[in-house]
């Protein structure tokens, strides 16, 4: 898990998984979390509260002043160091071919391969 400081840049990125119908995105158990709506939005680290509830620390991140292609529903958020990472790691993530990402094996097909 990657540390932050006040002032870094960072986007959020939340954690990724697979849909019902096999679409990949946000995490079904994050889905619906308030965060998700930040997802992909830049903003800059303005406070840190290392020791907040369950000992999890928490970075406030302010997204005024920056530029984004998501609608941002309010100015500021709390966000978990894994929820976030710096603004210049644009490192390519290589494609899922087998694990949790993968759609399911029957959802490349649309139709039985018998015919009726």
């Amino acid at each position: 898990m990657a540390e932050f400081d006040v002032g870094n840049a960072v986007t959020v990125k939340m954690p990724r998984g697979v849909s019902k119908r096999g679409i990949p995105g946000i995490s079904v158990l994050y889905s619906t979390w308030p965060e998700a709506r930040f997802d992909g939005a830049t903003g800059t680290v303005v406070e840190i509260d290392p020791r907040s509830t369950y000992g999890i620390p928490l970075y406030l991140v302010d997204f005024a002043g920056h530029t984004n292609r998501v609608a941002i529903p309010w100015q500021r958020q709390w966000f978990r160091g894994e929820w976030i990472v710096a603004q210049g790691d644009r490192t390519p993530r290589p494609v899922a071919t087998e694990g949790e990402l993968v759609a399911a094996s029957g959802a490349a097909k649309t139709s039985s391969e018998e015919s009726t």
